[in-house]
């Protein structure tokens, strides 16, 4: 479960444009071991096996719903 969106949706590695970006927040260096909250919206990620060590990725990498048709 997402500790911040309290969902319970599948965890991905972290891409290479969103290491990137947390690489640039100059919070961590290592980062290939960051995984984060597939919900729709959700920006939380964490360390493998450690999720109160978390951040949030920025805002252009949020997703938003998919348009009703």
């Amino acid at each position: 479960m997402c500790p911040t969106c309290r969902s319970r949706q599948d965890f991905r590695k972290l891409d290479d444009a969103e290491k990137a970006a947390v690489r640039e927040e100059g919070k961590r260096h290592y980062v290939h071991d960051l995984w984060r909250c597939t919900a729709v919206g959700c920006l939380t990620y964490f360390r493998y096996g450690n999720m109160s060590d978390r951040g949030h990725l920025p805002e252009k990498f949020r997703t938003e719903p998919a348009a009703p048709e």
